[in-house]
């Protein structure tokens, strides 16, 4: 696994790409796991969490390639799609804000003009922070999920 926010998996597998969406369907359909998810040509998303999903459960999302020596697998392990478009829109609207507020601010210093402004550049940059660290709890929370989806694909696809 490599990258901390969004770890990816990449596995070369000797099934072929029908044998490898047919196990991922019966690992989705056993009641032994917590997962839920689809599988569609050539392409695959599995939740972690089943019946116990909660705002920071993972998901593991998958694409299938034939090369020729069997079928290359590829996926990321992430936040569900609203979770990190959410985060994504936190630090885009706070680094523009962020933007704004500093050139107003030296605009006006360099005019000889009131920059009191300023004085909100150190708050939002404490917010920006505060979204970094709330994504860093969410991702501690969802530790154990991400090792069982980690665990799945080393498993089964390999």
């Amino acid at each position: 696994m490599s990258s901390k926010m969004r770890p990816r998996v990449k596995v070369i597998s000797k099934l072929s790409k029908d044998e490898i969406q047919d196990r991922i369907k019966n690992y989705i359909e056993s009641s032994d796991n917590s997962c839920d998810g689809w599988v569609r040509d050539g392409l695959a998303v599995v939740c972690a969490g089943g019946k116990d999903k909660h705002l920071w459960t993972p998901q593991l999302s998958l694409q299938f390639d034939d090369i020729e020596t069997g079928t290359e697998v590829r996926g990321v392990i992430g936040p569900g799609p609203s979770v990190w478009t959410g985060f994504i829109f936190a630090f885009a609207l706070l680094g523009f804000i962020t933007f704004v507020i500093l050139m107003w601010g030296l605009i006006n210093f360099s005019l000889g003009n009131d920059s009191t402004v300023l004085w909100f550049i150190p708050v939002i940059l404490s917010l920006i922070i505060g979204v970094y660290v709330l994504a860093r709890f969410g991702q501690k929370l969802s530790k154990e999920e991400v090792v069982q989806l980690n665990d799945f694909v080393e498993e089964n696809l390999s």
